[in-house]
């Protein structure tokens, strides 16, 4: 603009106090053998109680994003219809499978990647594998009785990439009845 004075012959001037141009133009003017550091007020979000502050709600925001997560795992015991869960839907090979089996006290086994199974000399046997296990199908718990309405265990992961299952059976006398089953994807 003309008549505004120029430093260099192109920039305007600054203001008396760069640090904030609105204070009094009479205001001593910081040391300029200070360090850079001491002449500079930092913007307010700089300041250590703002980023104090700031670190405190993501750390709060974090946890609770965390926490809500698996809010059901690991299932409540429940004594009624038998049910299968497992913790995560996805699993790399070689990594554990966390599960859980609930349902009325009785006598049940747990097999990984089988699609049927058989009692043979007070066992259970797998029968059939799912099409991806290709008969690398396994008995994960031996008949035992469920106590407590709850079983959690985990088992390692198997399987190359695709889907699986884990079944819960149902073992009365010489027979096995697949009443729950949860899907379990493997990652490779």
């Amino acid at each position: 603009m003309p008549g505004e004075p120029r430093v260099n012959g192109r920039e305007p001037r600054l203001a008396a106090n760069p640090v904030d141009p609105a204070a009094d133009p009479d205001a001593p003017l910081p040391d300029p053998d200070d360090a850079a550091w001491i002449r500079h007020k930092p913007p307010f979000y700089y300041q250590p109680r703002v980023l104090l502050a700031f670190l405190i709600v993501i750390l709060f925001v974090g946890a609770v994003a965390l926490a809500s997560r698996h809010p059901t795992w690991p299932p409540k015991a429940q004594c009624g219809t038998p049910a299968m869960a497992s913790s995560t839907d996805h699993v790399k090979k070689g990594y554990p499978v966390y599960w859980a089996a609930t349902g009325a006290a009785g006598t049940y086994a747990v097999t990984f990647g089988a699609k049927s199974a058989r009692m043979s000399g007070g066992k259970l046997v797998v029968t059939g594998s799912e099409s991806m296990a290709e008969g690398a199908a396994f008995v994960v718990r031996q008949p035992a009785t469920l106590t407590g309405c709850r079983w959690i265990a985990h088992v390692t992961n198997p399987f190359p990439t695709g889907e699986y299952h884990l079944r819960l059976f149902r073992i009365s006398g010489d027979t096995a009845t697949q009443v729950a089953a949860t899907r379990v994807d493997s990652d490779g």
